[in-house]
């Protein structure tokens, strides 16, 4: 906030100052509606270029503007509709009516397209841009933004990775531009990049990798968010320079206006969420039967062994089949539900009040929300109290004009324990899918009532136990601000400075009791406490001079400047061993050992940028953009990098050959330009010293501690370059009913970061390097149909479509690298993909499966020429019998929406798709084995079907890569508009609603859902290892505006 409050004396001063100003202006007012239904348009931008001054139709689709006196152009513009314009006259003191009947048309022409550093006319957009209408995408259960646009706009995949609330997201925009560095796009709010890092501490993993991290933006509520743009190809990204070689999507949150009075909305909703899939797991009644038939085979077998000597009776024993008598005693009498003991039918409640309105030239809105998602595993959820403020001042005939745009948030998240990897079981679910059926959720004794234990076990834990047991909370209060200065120098010529703050503080408080295995096993139990703290500042100056000139002809230019430094600090204190549990996280010093850890790091990026939009004859249109980013992360001589960027398009649909023709719009793009990618750790290029062990130095007779170097460092590190091309196409047919976007790029990475190997003497064993090149090529395509306006009814529908490849050019030193951990008995080290060059990141690689022999062993393919080769077939596949078996991108992905509004009723549904994905079924792999039973474990019924032997471990292979290809029904909504009269003379509108999300899932992939996430990281997509499920959703609300 202290980047705020030096501009609020000015803001007081300014309202003071433009008192006597209010005389000397006149008003125009209006309304707007709909010419086929009728009905009245909320959301419409009425606005004046020539002054800068703008206003959105209210709920009743009336407007209000207070300008100079003077002759004035009005436009009218709302997304879904043909923008409209018109003269109006008025005087000082006095009103005028201006109002506006809009035409519908496809929603994929709105007529203006938020850009970076400012907006444009969708007519003069040179590159390759998609929106996404806020109100449309804002329906069922939405915590943060990434879920709004998955599946509606074209080239952006997003993939939540796992099903508790609030989880995070991996999104790509037009595939992944690196390796080893992040593929995250870039975040612009309100105008101000936002570094998108984790705003909590880590967790703590037991058995493998703990869960990643929760969404950074669930700080934002869907509800106070306008507009959606994501800018694709590098001639619109590159105004971002080094920061955009991911996309970027800018957000712009709702502002106050000028509507005619204020506006109160209200906005309520309770869901109902349960998992959406089950493990086929055996009952306690199937696994006693199987063990009990395995024990049957095993006294048979062993009938014939001799009673002495003790070897040879051992031996012939080892050679039985089935299960001895051991198992047998470790059989319960229960009958237990794992799965249902740990999940439940979760309540979500949501409310938002926001508070709309403004005078002759002050603007507000706030709002607040409160959201409370428990997850469908118990003792798990997400609490979010949110408030947001916006508010604007003009002065000096709108010469000047502030603003101020502030958001808050603390997000409580209560998490459970589980593991996206792991060699042995850590996590709950991994514990719901073996833990032993038989046995009773909790035993009692004359000590009391206990979870029930497996005696002994490191590996095998009562799942209810861990979801209730182990405490882990997180804790995240952020708060992004910025505050605005525009001030017109001369006609056309305008300074812009914004300064903005982004503060989070997260906590994370874990404790694993004594009274739980796991908490005894760390030493007599743990606790930890973490505290994150990120902070960013950004200062950005701008000068913008807009001036038209001729017939049609205008030029547009920015210059300016932009500084942004961020530091973080954690603080991590840990105690081990304790008497009691009743102290909790709460008392570390009770502890018989404790530590600490701490760390800090800051990294500053200074910019220059430019831009030039010329357009001719309202018809040819160029823009040349270029950035000069200098980062502090890289080495001495490559901190500073130029990043350009040229686009043009030409509006064949103007020209005179095209008159008559189908086309009611056509326009053809081109694009070049060069991102960079910054999102190295800082450091990386220095040599870094750590103290501790090896790090005494004698001094005399008595040894002293110092520090020793623990990293190369890099004096030649630089920035990873991506050169991208775009060629695309825009079209809108009968009158614009039927609109559509094509574009096909290739985006060339080249300098890839890669942790190359060195030679000794080094301070460590790898150094991190530009090399390697890595290509993408896609084909995107977007149509908007309006299918039907008629008085009473209206229809849309969208499809987005997209093909991706992306294929590696060069790895430098290496021919292949490796990634994709496997879980499972014998499968240390082993990885499920290879990195190589002329394939695709994602490719799976190993042994291909061709069946089972007649004694139960596996058979692989092989080549003659390796060891037990037999026939072409071996159970013991070499390296040398793996080749490429499968592919974890899609061939193409699809989504489809429709909008029906029919009188009072109002019905949407969006429908998503992927096609030609393989899945890595680690989850079957681990837990699809009669073997499990070995170590008195359950396992899914699938393998009861199963030839392969009892006493053989599954080996990773082509049997456990699946085609993962689905069609998912993602959200279903009706509403229905109430007739006022029932309610509130107060009210000016109000209507009920239920939605659905994650209803139906068509796909042949056994696993819980095709859509996997299990690590970070795009060189290891594709891979499923058991965690949290999802949900399906059914949600009920109602909304009110006053």
């Amino acid at each position: 906030m202290r980047f705020v409050r030096p501009f609020i004396p000015t803001l007081v001063l300014m309202s003071a100052m433009a008192i006597p100003l209010a005389a000397q202006n006149g008003t125009i007012r209006g309304s707007v509606t709909d010419t086929t239904t009728k009905q009245a348009l909320p959301g419409v931008t009425v606005r004046i270029d020539a002054i800068q001054r703008e206003a959105q139709s209210g709920p009743d689709g009336a407007y209000s503007l207070d300008v100079p006196a003077g002759t004035y152009v009005v436009r009218a513009t709302r997304i879904g509709y043909a923008p409209v314009q018109q003269s109006v006259t008025v005087a000082a003191g006095a009103t005028a009516d201006a109002s506006f009947g809009l035409v519908p048309q496809a929603s994929l022409l709105e007529a203006v397209v938020v850009t970076g550093y400012g907006t444009t006319r969708r007519e003069a957009v040179t590159g390759a841009v998609s929106t996404v209408d806020a109100a449309q995408a804002n329906v069922g259960v939405k915590t943060n933004v990434d879920q709004m646009i998955q599946g509606r706009a074209a080239g952006v995949e997003i993939i939540q990775n796992n099903g508790e609330p609030g989880a995070g997201s991996q999104i790509l925009i037009r595939g992944g531009s690196s390796i080893s560095n992040t593929n995250d796009p870039l975040y612009v709010i309100d105008g101000v990049p936002v570094i998108n890092v984790p705003t909590e501490p880590p967790s703590y993993g037991i058995g493998g990798s703990p869960p990643l991290p929760r969404n950074p933006l669930n700080l934002l509520n869907p509800q106070d968010i306008a507009s959606i743009t994501v800018l694709k190809d590098a001639s619109s990204t590159a105004i971002y320079g080094s920061r955009a070689a991911n996309g970027v999507i800018l957000i712009e949150t709702k502002k106050g206006g000028r509507s005619g009075g204020p506006t109160v909305e209200f906005d309520a909703y309770l869901a109902a969420a349960s998992p959406a899939n089950h493990l086929n797991v055996l009952s306690g009644s199937e696994y006693k039967s199987f063990v009990e038939g395995q024990h049957a085979t095993f006294a048979a077998d062993s009938a014939v062994c001799p009673q002495a000597p003790v070897d040879t009776l051992s031996a012939c024993l080892g050679r039985a089949g089935g299960l001895d008598s051991k198992h047998l005693s470790n059989l319960g009498t229960a009958n237990t539900n794992w799965e249902r003991e740990v999940s439940r039918t979760a309540m979500t409640q949501n409310y938002d009040v926001s508070f709309t309105g403004g005078g002759e030239d002050t603007r507000y809105r706030a709002s607040v929300n409160y959201m409370n998602q428990p997850g469908v595993a118990i003792s798990n959820g997400l609490e979010r109290l949110q408030g947001a403020l916006t508010a604007s001042h003009d002065a000096f005939d709108n010469k000047l004009r502030l603003g101020v745009n502030v958001t808050a948030s603390r997000v409580k998240n209560t998490y459970i324990t589980f593991e996206n990897t792991g060699g042995f079981e850590g996590g709950v679910f991994q514990n719901v899918a073996i833990f032993n059926p038989t046995q009773p959720v909790t035993v009692t004794d004359s000590t009391g009532t206990h979870y029930y234990e497996v005696t002994g076990s490191t590996s095998v834990r009562n799942p209810v136990a861990l979801a209730n047991q182990i405490t882990d909370k997180g804790t995240t209060t952020r708060v992004i601000g910025n505050t605005t200065v525009d001030y017109d120098v001369a006609k056309g010529l305008t300074a812009h400075m914004t300064l903005g703050g982004d503060h989070s503080g997260g906590g994370r408080q874990l404790y694993y009791p004594n009274d739980n295995p796991v908490g005894r096993a760390l030493g007599g139990g743990l606790a930890r406490q973490y505290d994150l703290d990120n902070t960013t500042g950004t200062i950005q100056t701008t000068l913008t001079y807009n001036k038209p000139f001729g017939e049609n002809n205008t030029l547009d230019l920015l210059g300016g400047y932009e500084y942004s430094k961020f530091n973080q600090n954690l603080f991590m204190a840990e105690g081990i061993g304790y008497v009691t549990d009743a102290f909790s996280f709460n008392n570390l010093g009770a502890a018989k050992t404790r530590n600490d850890s701490s760390w800090s790091q800051s990294w500053i990026l200074s910019s220059f940028l430019s831009r030039a939009n010329l357009g001719f004859k309202d018809k040819y249109f160029l823009t040349a953009i270029l950035r000069y980013d200098g980062s502090s992360k890289f080495a001495t001589g490559n901190k500073w990098a130029a990043f350009p960027g040229l686009s043009a398009s030409w509006k064949l649909s103007s020209e005179d050959f095209m008159s008559g023709g189908p086309f009611s719009d056509l326009r053809l793009r081109v694009g070049w330009g060069r991102q960079g990618n910054p999102g190295i750790a800082p450091y990386q290029s220095l040599v870094t010293y750590v103290g501790g062990s090896g790090a005494n130095y004698p001094w005399g007779d008595v040894p002293h501690t110092g520090v020793i170097p623990n990293s190369n460092g890099n004096p030649n590190l630089k920035w990873e370059q991506t050169d991208q091309y775009n060629v695309g196409v825009d079209f809108g047919l009968n009158g614009n009913r039927l609109a559509g976007s094509v574009d096909y790029y290739v985006k060339n990475t080249s300098d890839l970061l890669l942790n190359i190997q060195v030679p000794p003497p080094a301070f460590s064993s790898t150094s991190l390097q530009n090399v390697g090149k890595l290509k993408n090529t896609g084909l995107e395509m977007s149509l908007d149909w309006l299918a039907m306006s008629k008085p009473g009814m209206t229809w849309r529908a969208g499809l987005v479509f997209a093909t991706q490849k992306n294929k590696i050019v060069d790895l430098g030193p290496y021919q292949f690298l490796t990634s994709g951990d496997v879980s499972g008995q014998g499968q240390s080290g082993q990885e499920s993909q290879r990195i190589m060059p002329g394939q695709p990141l994602g490719t799976f690689f190993g042994p291909v499966f061709v069946g089972v022999d007649a004694q139960g062993h596996q058979l692989f393919r092989c080549a003659g020429s390796t060891g037990g080769c037999v026939n072409g077939q071996t159970t013991t596949p070499q390296a040398s019998d793996y080749t490429i078996i499968g592919n974890a991108n899609p061939d193409f992905t699809v989504g489809l929406t429709n909008q029906i509004s029919r009188g009072k009723w109002n019905f949407s549904f969006l429908i998503r798709a992927a096609v030609g994905l393989d899945v890595f079924n680690n989850t079957a792999l681990v837990y699809s084995t009669k073997g499990n039973a070995l170590q008195d474990k359950n396992f899914l019924k699938e393998a009861l079907s199963d030839p392969t032997g009892l006493h053989e471990p599954a080996i990773f292979s082509s049997r456990w890569v699946e085609n993962a290809d689905f069609v998912r029904l993602q959200n279903v909504t009706l509403e229905y508009n109430l007739d006022l009269p029932m309610l509130t003379r107060n009210a000016r509108s109000a209507r009920v609603y239920v939605s659905a999300d994650n209803l139906v899932t068509l796909t042949g992939y056994s696993g819980l859902d095709p859509e996997v996430y299990a690590s970070a990281g795009l060189a290891s997509r594709g891979v499923d290892y058991l965690s949290y499920p999802r949900p399906r959703l059914v949600t009920g609300g109602i909304r009110f505006v006053f």
